[in-house]
């Protein structure tokens, strides 16, 4: 199912490292040393930038489609502290990110979670981290109030809690979003659902790089609390043609889990041990 546009992603890389070798592009603090100023250390004013900031729940998928513009077709939130293990899955699995791709050399401190939504031919990530004081030089571009921060060739920022990452097209739709227009409601099945790694996707969508024969689609992949480890899984998959269903019942075959049918959508639920994660989720998520 995964669609990935290796060569924009590589070109995009090998732009940033020629024009900065990623000095401009990486959001350092003003003192290496002291990372976290200020006496609330969770406040984004400590970042110390200008106008608004970006202030919103960032717990769970939901939260990001909160921020995400109605013409959203695909979308995914990770817990990054979670496991290694997951991250890593994920980063196999899923359409490549910087955040994924990099973590922690993108800011002085680590990406705890992280989203990524798709809309209109662009995409804008979402990056839970510590607020710190940001250093930055060049023009600030300013927007509803919100400061754009020039990252690297086309790309802007706009600290915050999440911090948001992407070309400034992509920005302002996010933006028009977080300043009271409308979000996306075309997604179901993330709503009330929690766990470390939540995909979405609406199927058939164009110039989505999850789609399928599929009304819609949501996985969720969470580390298991018991005593039995590994990860508990859940797919669900609304109006599946017949390849999907085959895929996904080959799948459940193959992993030990569990498949079922409820009319015309279909559910996949079990639990996957650590070393199993990784192929699971590129049998569920591949082509």
């Amino acid at each position: 199912m995964v669609r990935m546009n290796q060569k924009a992603f590589a070109i995009f890389v090998g732009a940033i490292m020629i024009l900065s070798a990623f000095a401009g592009f990486l959001l350092r603090g003003s003192d290496q040393n002291e990372v976290v100023v200020g006496t609330n250390a969770w406040s984004v004013e400590t970042f110390g930038v200008q106008g608004r900031l970006v202030d919103w729940d960032f717990n769970n998928l939901e939260d990001a489609l909160k921020m995400s513009p109605p013409s959203t077709v695909m979308a995914y939130w990770i817990n990054t502290t979670a496991s290694q293990n997951l991250t890593d899955g994920a980063r196999t699995a899923l359409p490549q990110s910087l955040g994924l791709t990099y973590g922690s050399q993108l800011y002085s401190t680590n990406i705890d979670r992280l989203a990524e939504a798709y809309f209109n031919n662009t995409w804008i990530e979402f990056h839970w981290i510590k607020p710190y004081h940001v250093g930055y030089s060049g023009l600030v571009v300013p927007y509803d109030s919100y400061m754009m921060i020039p990252a690297a060739s086309d790309f802007v920022t706009v600290m915050g809690k999440p911090t948001l990452f992407g070309t400034q097209t992509a920005m302002l739709q996010v933006i028009d979003v977080i300043s009271g227009g409308l979000a996306t409601d075309n997604f179901t099945l993330p709503r009330g659902e929690y766990a470390d790694l939540q995909v979405a996707a609406l199927g058939k969508a164009d110039k989505s790089p999850l789609s399928g024969g599929y009304k819609e689609f949501y996985l969720g992949v969470g580390k298991s609390k018991d005593a039995v480890g590994g990860f508990n899984l859940t797919a669900k998959i609304l109006q599946p043609d017949a390849a999907v269903s085959q895929k996904a019942k080959d799948m459940a075959g193959k992993y030990n889990l569990k498949y079922s049918t409820s009319g015309s959508d279909i559910m996949v639920d079990g639990n996957v041990p650590a070393g199993n994660l990784q192929g699971a989720l590129v049998a569920i998520l591949g082509p």
